[in-house]
């Protein structure tokens, strides 16, 4: 009999995986009464906080993990894992008027993050080599879009939740895309790398982070008390759609005309004659 298709299988157990990350939100929505649906309560503060230390632990350890295949020391590793967690939500608050940026003030995740890239840099080595891990394991997938998530559906409440004035729907989708993404971009300018999501050597990653935010901002603005249930569809959305891309290899076309360009890549000199 025909044997099964290793990648079958692992793109099916991928997408049941990223199906459970639905069953909290159902969860949520069956269990709770509609008393505490119509009012923010603690639970919904609670989710907010643990969304942002999910974000920054994921990529605090992405981060310096990228920097450490680098070469770089330890201040590098310590660095890059910072901007790698902390980078696009300080490029959201800027992009909103909100000074000081959050981790100035919120001294929980200043230490979350540099904490995590330590830990990294000291023991991903004796660990990797006892596990026999890589960085191109499953694993840091999954580290990696589950920060994704977190971080889309938390830029885009942040941005539904500016006042006096919050931007409309399509602006607060763009504050999870940004809080997402772009600590990643200035990690990989640092690394000298092509930027991840400008180019299209892997599948689409700026996308499944833009249409989670868009996800949690519409639900907000139908909904703006039920912070939680938002916050779990954004994940959700932002994971299904990262999995799919990785499974069919979706990706963004790129220029067709490439190379085929005669003008000067950078202007002449001056030529006083």
């Amino acid at each position: 009999p025909p044997q099964p298709n290793p990648p079958m299988i692992g793109h099916a157990l991928r997408h049941a995986a990223a199906a459970c990350f639905l069953l909290p939100l159902l969860l949520t929505l069956l269990l709770t009464s509609p008393e505490q649906l119509s009012a923010i309560n603690d639970t919904d503060r609670a989710a907010v906080a643990l969304f942002n230390y999910i974000g920054d632990a994921s990529f605090a350890l992405t981060g310096a993990l990228a920097a450490g295949e680098e070469g770089m020391d330890l201040m590098g590793c310590l660095v890059v894992g910072f901007v790698t967690a902390l980078g696009g939500g300080t490029f959201r608050d800027i992009v909103l008027g909100r000074t000081p940026v959050f981790w100035l003030t919120a001294w929980d995740e200043a230490a979350l993050a540099p904490m995590v890239s330590g830990l990294a840099f000291f023991c991903w080595p004796a660990v990797a080599r006892r596990l026999r891990l890589t960085t191109e394991d499953e694993w840091l997938f999954w580290t990696d879009t589950v920060g994704l998530g977190a971080f889309a559906a938390n830029g885009a409440y942040v941005g539904s939740s500016v006042s006096p004035r919050s931007p409309h729907v399509g602006g607060a989708a763009l504050c999870g895309m940004f809080t997402a993404t772009f600590g990643g971009l200035t990690r990989d300018v640092l690394l000298r790398r092509p930027v991840r999501i400008l180019h299209s050597h892997a599948e689409i990653y700026a996308a499944p982070a833009l249409l989670g935010g868009a996800a949690t901002a519409l639900w907000l603005r139908a909904a703006p008390t039920q912070v939680e249930q938002a916050l779990l569809l954004g994940l959700w959305l932002t994971i299904q759609v990262r999995v799919l891309a990785l499974n069919r290899g979706l990706a963004l076309p790129t220029f067709a005309a490439r190379g085929t360009s005669t003008l000067p890549l950078s202007p002449a000199p001056y030529d006083s004659a």
